[in-house]
């Protein structure tokens, strides 16, 4: 059997020739921005609203400062918990009430943006010779044990014309301004692990020789996957996140039957009032946040969702959650994943228990992975072998299958 890289070779190939000018003007997105004084609530209020994960903050200049993400909120979340709660308050979990929690949030919620923030990527090749596979190696750098999600890109000439037509719009009797240094950091468009996802499945005749084979086949969903019981509170699955590097957890009942999932993304949709929604069970949490339930304030008055006799997947069945096999084929993923808009989808074995997870990454990975390096062996003589010394033995590195949100 071919190996996976010889497969998707026909894709790179083409990938290489399409020029990422050309791809942004077809797949355009708004670029929506943050002042960097900004209040962190206003901020995730900004991400909720326009369903994103990460925007670029700017100074007062207007050139690019750095990145906001979901990643920044979760960080600094467990950061002022453990301000206002003390070292070791999870041990002390079963003492903290809805109200210490809204305090935190609260805190959490009036911090300058420019203060939590990550330095991010900005990619300054806006230029006609680069390419999208280009892109994908060095910008996502998804061979890289920590990628990235999306990247900011700046096109000076972009931004030096869209300075113009607002000019021209705003001030007709007003002479252009002269292109200035922060006009040179702009991000103009944003690229992500999803658009190149979905660009692919628009170009399904360059993967005829992958589409129907396995998940198994190709070895994709070996990532291990963690899991939370429904019954935990969401605060703890976030605490979990946190601490294993995660961006997500499966929701799992008492059978461990995946029932439904809990993200960093989530926490967009809390509100800077309703911090005390996290010590809900993670099961009506997800179901509230997904407008599926009460709502965030009733829930925080008691208000509970519909569920008895700790059947935890009548919570959840109105939050879709899709899955995959084992046996699902590359051209099924491409299509649920491109189709729904998903940044991972969870496999499951008969039983519908979890048994791993594949991520955008994993997909774009596979797709630009190199051949496996070829050995030569042959048989030596004794007068043959190297005079002793200190063997360095070299490291496989495994891939990392931690889904890093920049933050999406």
């Amino acid at each position: 059997m071919s190996s996976a890289a010889a497969l998707f070779e026909p894709l790179r190939s083409w990938l290489s020739s399409e020029s990422l000018q050309s791809f942004v003007s077809q797949h355009t997105h708004s670029i929506i921005a943050l002042k960097k004084n900004a209040p962190v609530g206003e901020a995730l209020k900004t991400l909720g609203d326009n369903k994103i994960l990460s925007v670029p903050v700017l100074d007062d200049e207007g050139e690019y400062l750095g990145a906001f993400s979901v990643g920044d909120v979760l960080r600094v979340l467990m950061q002022e918990l453990e301000t206002q709660l003390g070292h070791g308050w999870f041990e002390r979990m079963s003492t903290i009430k809805a109200a210490d929690v809204e305090a935190v949030g609260t805190a959490v919620c009036a911090k300058k943006v420019h203060t939590v923030t990550h330095p991010g990527d900005l990619w300054l090749k806006g230029d006609a010779k680069t390419t999208v596979l280009t892109v994908i190696k060095e910008g996502f750098q998804v061979l890289d044990r920590k990628g990235h999600h999306r990247i900011f890109v700046v096109d000076p000439r972009k931004a030096h014309l869209r300075d113009r037509q607002r000019q021209h719009r705003g001030h007709q009797h007003q002479a252009p301004a002269a292109r200035s240094p922060s006009q040179r950091l702009r991000p103009t468009d944003i690229v992500s692990q999803l658009d190149v996802v979905k660009l692919v499945s628009e170009h399904k005749d360059k993967l005829e020789l992958v589409m129907d084979k396995t998940l198994e086949d190709l070895e994709i969903f070996e990532g291990s996957v963690f899991t939370i019981h429904a019954s935990a509170t969401a605060l703890e699955a976030f605490h979990h996140m946190a601490l294993d590097h995660k961006s997500c957890l499966g929701i799992v009942d008492n059978t461990g039957k995946l029932i439904g999932s809990v993200s960093i993304s989530d926490l967009r949709f809390v509100g800077s009032n309703n911090y005390g929604l996290l010590m809900s069970t993670v099961a009506e949490f997800s179901v509230i946040i997904n407008g599926k339930g009460p709502s965030a304030e009733e829930a925080i008055k008691g208000t509970r969702a519909p569920w008895r006799d700790n059947k935890w997947a009548d919570v959840l069945k109105a939050v879709p959650l899709p899955t995959l096999t084992p046996s699902a084929t590359f051209g099924k993923l491409l299509e649920t994943m491109a189709g729904q808009g998903l940044h991972r989808i969870y496999i499951v074995d008969e039983d519908g228990k979890p048994v791993s997870i594949v991520t955008l990454t994993d997909v774009v990975r596979e797709i630009i992975k190199p051949e496996a390096p070829q050995h030569n062996f042959k048989r030596m003589g004794t007068n043959d072998l190297p005079e002793t010394t200190d063997d360095e033995e070299g490291d496989d590195d495994d891939d990392d299958d931690e889904d890093e949100e920049e933050a999406k």
